[in-house]
């Protein structure tokens, strides 16, 4: 930086060799203490399809596969029966269960199957669909929120 007399001031300029130096001089290297604070922890999430094993890299992606595979539309089901973000809970954690037991085409016709609150329990660990219901549209949450 320049001041009015053309001098130049400001903090020094560092050497090459700094450009992995801390603020206090010393070194960061991969394998020195704290580095793993500086290492991307993203982590890839996947979305398993409600009917098979297929995954996908977002909720609205499996909707699509869905709808376009098994013929099963999900946000039609999920505005026919009014669901909310609790009954949509339920009502996946009951289709995921259903897979399991060897049923890949569950009713859907009759809400009364998957009203039971043991379907509040998850059927597939860490499952992403249950962390992404506010991206799927056509719940009953959608006019609350109007």
């Amino acid at each position: 930086m320049r001041n009015s007399n053309a001098d130049v001031s400001g903090p020094p300029i560092p050497d090459d060799d700094s450009e992995n130096s801390d603020l206090d001089g010393s070194e960061i290297k991969p394998d020195s203490e704290g580095w793993e604070d500086l290492e991307d922890d993203t982590e890839t999430v996947t979305v398993q399809c409600l009917l098979c094993n297929e995954r996908f890299p977002t909720a609205v992606a499996m909707i699509d596969h869905c709808k376009e595979a098994h013929g099963f539309d999900f946000v039609k089901i999920r505005q026919s029966h009014n669901l909310d973000f609790y009954t949509t809970i339920k009502f996946i954690n009951y289709c995921r269960s259903e897979v399991v037991a060897g049923n890949t085409s569950p009713n859907t016709d009759d809400a009364s199957l998957w009203s039971d609150d043991k379907y509040l329990q998850p059927v597939l660990e860490d499952d992403a669909l249950l962390f992404s219901i506010d991206e799927l549209g056509g719940g009953n949450d959608d006019k609350e929120e109007s």
